[in-house]
Parts: C-alpha cells; sequence; structure tokens
C-alpha cells in the first residue's frame, strides 16, 4: 500500500475537526498510488480524500491546486482543494503539504479501456486542453527535457547495452527534433499523467479526471500521446489496438484540429512520451531496489521499454486510418 505517512486516528479526527465536514466516522489508505500517500475519509457529511505530497515542498504545491481550480470554473468534474475553517486550502499534516478533497462517485475502469471509453476520453482530453489554454502559469515539467537528460544519462550505466543505446538515441533525437520545430507546436496546460487510472467512470460516462500533480505548460500533442500509449495500448507487446486508436484520436481531431506541424510532430511525441515514463519508471524502480517495501509499491519499468520499442518500430500518423 502508498502509504508513506502514516495517521493515527487522533490525527484524522483533529484534521475533520479543521473543515466544515461533520465527525469522522472511518478512514482507510488508499492503495495504488506511487508518488503521494492518499487516504478516503469518510464523516457524517460524506466521503472525501486526503493527500499528503510526499515528493514536493510546501510552495510547489499551489500551482496544482491552482489548475485545477481553473479546470473546475471551466466546468469540469476535477478534485479541487477543500477549504478549512481557516480559510485556508493547503495545510500542513506531519510535515507534508496536504489538501482536503471531494470523493467523486465512481470507480476504476477495473476492465480496462475499451473503444467507448478511449472514443470519450479522445474529446474531453481536446476540451481539456482548450480550457487549459488561457491558464496563465507557465509552469514547466518536473519531468521534462531537463530531467530526461539528466537521468537518462545518469541511469544508462546501469541498464543493459542495447537498454542504455535505446535510451539515448531517443533523447538525442528527440533533442534535435524539438530544437527545429519547438515554436511551431501548440503549448497550453497539460495534465501530463492521464492515465485510465486517473479517470472515474459510471458505466461508459465519465465522472472525474483526478491527479493533476504532473501538470505543466507542455506541447498539447505530448499530452495526446502519453493518453495513447497508456489507454490504447496492449501492455504484454507495447503494440496499439488500432480500434482504440482510431477512437481516440479521431475524436480529439474532430473537436480540436491539430496543426500541420503538430501532425509532423506526432511519431516523434509518441516516442517521447513513452521514453518519459520509461525513464520514470526506471528511476524509481532503481532508487527503490535496497528497500522490498518500497520496490513492490513500484510500477514494472518493462511496460513502457515495450511500448517504446513498439513506438520506434512504427508510430502510426495521426491521421491514419
Amino acid at each position: 500500500m502508498a502509504v508513506y505517512t502514516s495517521l493515527s486516528d487522533s490525527d484524522m479526527r483533529g484534521l475533520v475537526a479543521d473543515y466544515y465536514l461533520g465527525e469522522l466516522v472511518s478512514f482507510q489508505g488508499i492503495s495504488g498510488g506511487v508518488e503521494n500517500t492518499n487516504y478516503f475519509v469518510n464523516t457524517t457529511t460524506g466521503k472525501y480524500v486526503l493527500t499528503l505530497f510526499e515528493e514536493f515542498e510546501y510552495d510547489e504545491v499551489p500551482y496544482f491546486l491552482d489548475v485545477v481550480a481553473h479546470l473546475k470554473h471551466k466546468g469540469f468534474n476535477v478534485p479541487a482543494a477543500l477549504i478549512d475553517n481557516h480559510g485556508e486550502r493547503l495545510r500542513v499534516v506531519q510535515g507534508r503539504p496536504a489538501i482536503m478533497v471531494d470523493c467523486f462517485p465512481g470507480g476504476l475502469l477495473e476492465e480496462g479501456t475499451t473503444v467507448e471509453s478511449c472514443r470519450l476520453m479522445g474529446k474531453v482530453l481536446a476540451q481539456l486542453h482548450t480550457a487549459g489554454m488561457d491558464f496563465p502559469e507557465h509552469r514547466p515539467s518536473h519531468r521534462g527535457m531537463d530531467w530526461w537528460r539528466a537521468t537518462s544519462k545518469s541511469i544508462a550505466p546501469e541498464l543493459e547495452t542495447d537498454q542504455a543505446h535505446l535510451l539515448l538515441q531517443q533523447v538525442s533525437e528527440f533533442d534535435a527534433f524539438i530544437a527545429q520545430y519547438d515554436d511551431q507546436l501548440a503549448k497550453g496546460t497539460v495534465h501530463g499523467d492521464l492515465f485510465y487510472n486517473n479517470t472515474l467512470f459510471e458505466g461508459e460516462q465519465l465522472s472525474a479526471i483526478i491527479d493533476f500533480y504532473n501538470a505543466c505548460y507542455s506541447w498539447l500533442m505530448y499530452d495526446l500521446a502519453i493518453v495513447v500509449n497508456d489507454w490504447c495500448s496492449d501492455m504484454s507487446t507495447g503494440e496499439l489496438d488500432m480500434d482504440k486508436y482510431h477512437a481516440m484520436v479521431n475524436a480529439y481531431i474532430h473537436e480540436r484540429q491539430p496543426s500541420a506541424a503538430e501532425i509532423m510532430s506526432w511519431p516523434h511525441m509518441l516516442k517521447i512520451a513513452a521514453l518519459r515514463f520509461w525513464l520514470s519508471r526506471l528511476e524509481a524502480w532503481h532508487g527503490a531496489k535496497h528497500d522490498p517495501e518500497r520496490l513492490a509499491q513500484q510500477h514494472d519499468p518493462m511496460e513502457f521499454q515495450r511500448i517504446l520499442e513498439a513506438r520506434v518500430r512504427h508510430a502510426p500518423s495521426l491521421t491514419e486510418n
């Protein structure tokens, strides 16, 4: 269970008392997270989620809260931070920045994605991108180009020769591409980690988008590529399910028409989006390998190595039918 900061019953009762949430009924740590600690919190007024940020310092968190507040104002079902009795949305709990948010109805796509859920996500992602274009703060990703350049060099010596070659070659190729075309590609505030387990569904209906803690100002096509690689891939082979792929990208394009430069960039974005998550998983895996409990909480890096290798073999065009 990914609960890095443990709270006692008295800790939680004291925290709940500082909100207009009634009395604490129960609470439970949430498994499945990797970067933060999360608890379900049940009170006499409803169900909530407490998040303690394990990687960010206090002054880094407001950006993410502002992104969510902006999107909520635009009409999206997203988990905006609740205000406590003192008029604050950001707290310190056991030395970590923390927020309380509403718990939305619905659940994860337990059976994985479907063609219909991919079509819906393509449409909503385009709407999300459009809504994020006027968010005023342009924060670069904390796992963007500078990070993947430095991390790939530091971790390459720990990999097999063919893995290191794949990693370093793809970073170099993307650097060369983006140096020439960066100013031609649309950017905006993006989710940055919109895997299918960061959405909640009620049946076939999307009920919420959650976990905006990789949000940043970046290329819109890169964000779409992140979603495609997760929602539309066979994780055992890395290959795309083309029915899901066409459903998602066609719905996106119908809602928001990419430019010619964005269409041209698409194969590069598919590969670098796969590399970004392969690299972050490699970093976490190697960082946790001497701690069996934390190692058990990490995602398998091989999933995204397979996806990257598949995209190197063939990255379909954005308009391929």
